[in-house]
């Protein structure tokens, strides 16, 4: 091999160790932040992973005696299925001299709702408030059941802290809420056929000051509506196509493909199987990440199967965007730079020791010229390898990513290390 060769499959060894690292991944859905107020705000994270709501309310008269005027906050885009799980966590972040609350004046709250129509709505949080919580915060359920009031306040149970993690159960027929996974009120008869779902701050009075964030937003798969997917006009840079069957055993493993440049930037679409992440369960799911400019961002899209699934990628160069197709359809857009020269892979990774990965990738086909042969030696990992499957030395290729994990340290998994066995051929350039 050519010193310079030598060279590049080194960077890529450390490029590829820097990207592949897996995260728990999340079921999001598109969101809009809006504000009721002119000195409240709220924003939200690319990923639509994380919502910050907050601001010094302008307008007059105390919550409750008047108009929904005192809030803000985003809304999921499209309403959400008729049963599904919400999980986040909840934090208080007015710090004005280093302690946190969730705000600062007479009266101030954080909380997420669930809307169905007029008659069937809830709000879960923490408020403080003169009336129902004078010394401090505690928690809050305000709503109504076809109409009826339903909820109530804890004010002898004050909550302490500003970190929180609650979860969210819902069907048609009613809905639950667990704090810091010990506390469960509901189930409260509260109809949620296709509820908007809000993630809000509100102040009680002129002058008051609300600031929650939301984060590590995640919902159950199929939960959700997405957004309808973005193609744009043109033909792609490339497209990249094989039909992989992901399987395994253990707590977790996947299969990907995947397009990445030389500087710190990359996207990959294929099936994961988690049973650490509250989204999946361990189900397989359809996934995608990306790195840009080395900052990590990854969704859960749908539910997938260990059946052979074709998947196909394509990367439009002027707009930056990629799609994710399945068997054709599209399921997802996604934005990304990739600066040419590119690689492309085959990847399958397990996510710690005994887990066993055994997946396969049908003959490949990539639209863009490639160059020399499919490299399966230099970025196997801890037990997994790539194994090219038949003589094809570029586009036809077909490969599978087996073995079981080992050789970790205690406590190490995906999250911290690359487990993977990765085949990879340079685009012709």
């Amino acid at each position: 091999m050519k010193i310079a060769n030598k060279i590049l499959v080194s960077l890529l060894v450390i490029f590829i160790i820097a990207i592949s690292a897996k995260r728990n991944y999340a079921m999001v859905a598109q969101l809009s932040p809006y504000s009721w107020d002119p000195g409240m705000y709220a924003t939200y994270t690319s990923s639509y992973d994380s919502v910050h709501a907050w601001g010094m309310r302008t307008t007059q008269g105390a919550w409750g005696t008047g108009p929904v005027n005192y809030q803000s906050g985003a809304t999921l885009s499209y309403r959400a299925n008729s049963s599904g799980t919400l999980n986040f966590d909840m934090f208080g972040t007015y710090c004005p001299n280093g302690v946190c609350s969730y705000g600062a004046g007479t009266g101030y709250k954080g909380l997420v709702q669930f809307w169905d129509n007029p008659t069937n709505y809830i709000a879960f949080g923490l408020i403080h408030d003169p009336g129902v919580s004078p010394n401090g915060t505690t928690i809050m359920v305000e709503g109504a059941a076809n109409g009826v009031p339903v909820g109530g306040y804890w004010p002898s149970g004050a909550i302490s802290g500003t970190a929180h993690h609650i979860e969210v159960t819902w069907t048609a027929t009613g809905i639950s809420f667990t704090l810091d996974n010990t506390i469960t009120l509901g189930v409260y008869p509260v109809q949620e056929n296709a509820p908007s779902i809000s993630f809000l701050a509100a102040a009680r009075e002129t002058g008051d000051i609300a600031d929650t964030t939301f984060t590590n937003i995640d919902f159950s798969a199929g939960s959700v509506n997405l957004a309808p997917v973005f193609i744009p006009s043109g033909s792609p840079y490339f497209t990249y196509t094989d039909t992989i069957t992901e399987n395994g055993t253990g707590s977790g493993y996947s299969a990907y493909i995947n397009a990445h440049d030389a500087y710190n930037d990359a996207v990959s679409v294929g099936i994961q199987s988690d049973i650490t992440s509250p989204s999946s369960q361990g189900n397989p799911t359809f996934v995608w990440e990306t790195v840009q400019n080395g900052v990590f961002s990854h969704q859960y899209i749908l539910s997938a199967t260990h059946n052979p699934t074709q998947i196909t990628l394509s990367w439009w160069q002027g707009q930056n965007i990629a799609v994710f197709y399945e068997n054709g359809t599209p399921i997802a857009d996604i934005n990304i730079s990739l600066q040419p020269r590119l690689f492309f892979q085959v990847e399958g990774d397990g996510r710690e020791n005994g887990d066993t990965v055994n997946d396969v990738f049908s003959p490949v086909n990539i639209s863009v010229g490639l160059t020399g042969t499919w490299n399966t030696s230099s970025f196997n990992s801890y037990g997994l390898y790539a194994t090219q499957t038949n003589g094809n030395t570029q586009n036809g290729a077909s490969f599978t990513v087996q073995g079981q994990v080992e050789g970790l340290s205690s406590g190490e998994n995906w999250n911290s290390n690359l487990i993977a066995g990765i085949a990879m051929i340079a685009q012709n350039y």
